[in-house]
């Protein structure tokens, strides 16, 4: 399932429970008045996960995505992007081949991804 822009990806899946960092007040502080309570949040765990938090909350409007992702039947893919290497602002346009700020170019980029070149064009769902 693709969702092309339409829906607010940060507000789907929150940081919770973070031990090594409070990314919960960091996504709070940046999402400000749009920022889900925590004590909203429908809980996963994630502790079988090699994430920075234990545990993640999904939107309380998701109860269903919640459900299957417990059942084992949903898995999340976030923050999936076409960088072959870390780059910054100072360098970024030298080092990527692909125009980062432009959404329909992200968009076909994420359908067609291969950052190793190893199956041309297939994009990165269609080889899990």
């Amino acid at each position: 399932l693709m969702l092309a822009g339409g829906a607010d990806s940060f507000n789907m899946l929150v940081p919770h429970t973070c031990a090594q960092k409070d990314m919960y007040t960091e996504y709070a502080d940046i999402r400000t008045t749009i920022a889900i309570p925590k004590r909203n949040l429908l809980p996963i765990d994630a502790t079988s996960s090699n994430q920075v938090c234990e545990q993640f909350g999904i939107n309380p409007h998701l109860p269903t995505v919640q459900k299957l992702y417990n059942e084992g039947d949903l898995l999340w893919f976030a923050n999936a992007g076409v960088l072959t290497q870390p780059v910054d602002k100072s360098n970024y346009r030298g080092k990527t081949r692909t125009q980062l700020f432009a959404h329909n170019r992200m968009q076909a980029e994420i359908q067609h991804v291969d950052p190793f070149e190893e199956d041309l064009d297939t994009g990165v769902m269609g080889r899990v």
